[in-house]
């Protein structure tokens, strides 16, 4: 499904989901999975994934999959580290709307970020989703109804639709930055 894609699909897991988290990624998108050694700070978090993409993921940028409490993760990288990152994939993110360092981190994201958030019921909570997709410039957010979270393991094909079609946006996107930037300095 990504054959004409330049860049690797890198899954971010945190430490409490299980190995095969993100299986129908992997054979959907040609993933690959990471997640980080012992319980890094943020600092060494970010240094580790840089690691994980330079290992695991050709050295980047990547297309950074993330799902529930690992979303603000991929969400750090992608700000301190967007050298690396060609856009963030979000699914049903899981955030602390309270701490004041969350909404500075959406405001450092630059990168192109899709939030995909399941929606079981029409009166399902999508507030936390859509404080990720609203606060960071590049945001967007699709509601799959009828699916319960997580919405990549429940609606795996949906999922890989939507991200397959983002993630080609996002690299378009990406080849015009160097002529804007060329443009700019003319």
């Amino acid at each position: 499904m990504t054959d004409e894609l330049a860049a690797a699909v890198l899954c971010l897991r945190s430490g409490g989901e299980p190995a095969d988290w993100f299986l129908d990624q992997v054979h959907a998108l040609g993933a690959v999975e990471w997640s980080p050694e012992g319980d890094p700070d943020d600092v060494a978090w970010v240094a580790q994934a840089g690691e994980a993409v330079a290992r695991d993921a050709g050295g980047g940028p990547v297309h950074l999959l993330a799902a529930g409490t690992a979303v603000p993760r991929a969400l750090l990288l992608a700000a301190r580290r967007p050298d690396l990152v060609v856009s963030v994939l979000a699914a049903d993110p899981e955030v602390d709307e309270a701490d004041p360092a969350y909404w500075e981190l959406l405001r450092q994201v630059q990168t192109p970020t899709l939030v995909v958030v399941a929606a079981p019921e029409p009166d399902t909570d999508t507030s936390q989703a859509q404080t990720v997709a609203g606060g960071v410039s590049n945001g967007v957010m699709v509601i799959v109804d009828g699916t319960a979270a997580p919405v990549h393991r429940s609606n795996p094909r949906s999922f890989a639709e939507w991200v397959t079609a983002f993630m080609s946006i996002a690299e378009g996107l990406s080849s015009l930055e160097p002529q804007a930037r060329e443009e700019a300095h003319a």
